[in-house]
């Protein structure tokens, strides 16, 4: 993820800074960091971000199972985690899936 990215997902959010440190369990600094390039946003936290942006998003429209969405392939399915417990938003935050954690 790109600095620009994460400023505009925390601007989407509506959260300050101090706000997004605690929503990521990270410092303050740290974020604002992040924010100024100075240093590279950890996988956890990527992570962690997109799945407060996935929460609120489905939270504001009733969201389309993963399957669907990514159009996996029914032989595939069988193997996916989120699809074997029915949880496919998001499927990409669930370890194990076929889509191997990414978006």
């Amino acid at each position: 993820m790109k600095r620009i990215q994460f400023v505009a997902i925390r601007r989407h959010l509506d959260k300050t800074q101090n706000q997004m440190a605690q929503i990521l369990g990270a410092s303050p600094k740290a974020i604002q960091s992040f924010e100024q390039g100075w240093g590279n946003i950890p996988v956890h936290i990527e992570r962690q971000v997109r799945l407060v942006l996935a929460l609120k998003s489905r939270a504001t429209k009733k969201a389309k199972p993963c399957r669907l969405t990514r159009r996996c392939p029914a032989e595939d399915r069988q193997n996916c985690t989120a699809w074997q417990f029915h949880d496919g938003n998001p499927c990409w935050f669930i370890n194990g899936t076929i889509c191997e954690g990414t978006t």
